[in-house]
């Protein structure tokens, strides 16, 4: 499978909420794209990253988004959206990023909620409606908000996903 990148689109949703009405902070994102390796030595066996060309099924691949603060003001609640690229699943709990809250989505982003409280409703044969917590595997989207970002500052949000 080609891992081109399939979230190319991920400056669809970059935004920056400023605190006062002259404030221009701009937040530009990179991705970096990697495949988790597992190397035998004669020292046992040892687990890295390394950038990907190509997935096959079952491999690990991990996503780290570098955010700059490229305006002249802090920007404040900065949100990065990220889609869960299609042909994997998420790995669950490996969203990270150093003080941003995270929340994931299970509708293509329409909503967003943490983990323990995103839900969907299913449809019984009794034709009762039963709410569901979602499991990592149905998770389609991730959000970091990030609390402050002053001008010229940086900082990095990740996650890992399975190839399917």
């Amino acid at each position: 499978m080609s891992v081109k990148r399939w979230m190319l689109s991920l400056a669809w949703t970059v935004c920056a909420l400023a605190t006062g009405a002259q404030a221009k902070p701009r937040i530009v994102v990179s991705i970096q794209q990697t495949k988790e390796v597992t190397e035998s030595s004669r020292d046992g066996k040892a687990t890295r990253f390394v950038p990907v060309t190509s997935a096959s099924p079952g491999d690990v691949l991990e996503y780290v988004l570098v955010y700059t603060n490229q305006g002249d003001e802090p920007a404040t609640n900065a949100v990065i959206e990220d889609p869960v690229p299609k042909g994997t699943r998420f790995i669950a709990n490996s969203a990270a990023g150093e003080g941003a809250e995270i929340t994931f989505s299970n509708d293509n982003g329409k909503s967003f909620a943490p983990a323990v409280k995103l839900t969907y409703e299913v449809k019984l044969p009794s034709g009762a409606i039963e709410r569901r917590v979602a499991t990592p595997s149905e998770y389609t989207n991730i959000r970091w908000t990030i609390p402050r970002v002053p001008a010229g500052a940086s900082g990095k949000v990740w996650f890992r996903v399975r190839v399917n």
